[in-house]
């Protein structure tokens, strides 16, 4: 299995979805390539934003193979399609020829390339908990994921893997009980930030449960915020 594809493409289009609607992309810099100091700097952190980068990158690559860019480019973007979503990182990184000179450092390639199928199934179980953290997950959402399947190319296996996590979502004590350092303690934050907006109460009490169950600092929380608005 390629879980970490699926949890690429799971970043970048739900990141990508809201950043368009504050009217602009707040995760631009995650799927452009992350360094320096705080979140930035955390080889999981950086590994998250490869994925999500690549997925974009793959996207780009299958339009072109097929001849799609430039329907794409002439037709009204979708305000739902995984297409739309994508153009919005193209437009964030400055277009195609912007994004082929940001390719991400190489230590974060391999950041990505040694995360394991396991620990990616967590942190796609990390947001499958948070998008349940307001009741149960409305048609439109399960519509969603099933376009990110399609996006990522998953498998039959695949599929039914994710349709067993979205109909049988894992308690967060269990999925707590996996993370075991605080670098993959903010992995989990970031994913779960990704998977929801903060506009309802329930979300917001989530996020702050989760907050204190996994020793988020203030400023981390902040930092997760600009990478996921």
């Amino acid at each position: 299995m390629s879980l970490k594809r699926i949890l690429g493409v799971m970043l970048a289009s739900r990141m990508a979805g809201r950043g368009r609607r504050r009217g602009g992309l707040g995760n631009a810099a995650l799927l452009g390539g992350l360094g320096g100091r705080g979140l930035r700097g955390k080889a999981g952190v950086a590994a998250l934003g490869y994925m999500a980068y690549q997925a974009y990158r793959d996207h780009q690559s299958r339009q072109r193979a097929s001849g799609s860019t430039a329907h794409a480019a002439s037709s009204p973007k979708s305000s739902s399609g995984l297409g739309g979503i994508f153009d919005q990182i193209s437009e964030a990184l400055g277009g195609e020829a912007r994004a082929s000179s940001e390719t991400p450092d190489p230590a974060h390639k391999q950041a990505a390339e040694e995360m394991s199928d396991d620990h990616a199934l967590l942190l796609i179980r990390a947001m499958i908990a948070a998008a349940h953290a307001d009741g149960n997950l409305t048609m439109d959402e399960r519509q969603r994921i099933s376009g990110q399947l399609d996006e990522a190319e998953a498998s039959a296996d695949e599929r039914r893997l994710m349709a067993t996590e979205i109909e049988n979502p894992k308690p967060l004590d269990t999925l707590l009980a996996q993370v075991n350092d605080h670098d993959t303690a903010v992995e989990f934050y970031l994913a779960s930030r990704a998977a929801v907006d903060s506009e309802t109460e329930a979300n917001r009490a989530y996020l702050t449960l989760l907050r204190n169950r996994l020793g988020i600092t203030e400023e981390e929380a902040r930092e997760a915020e600009e990478l996921a608005p």
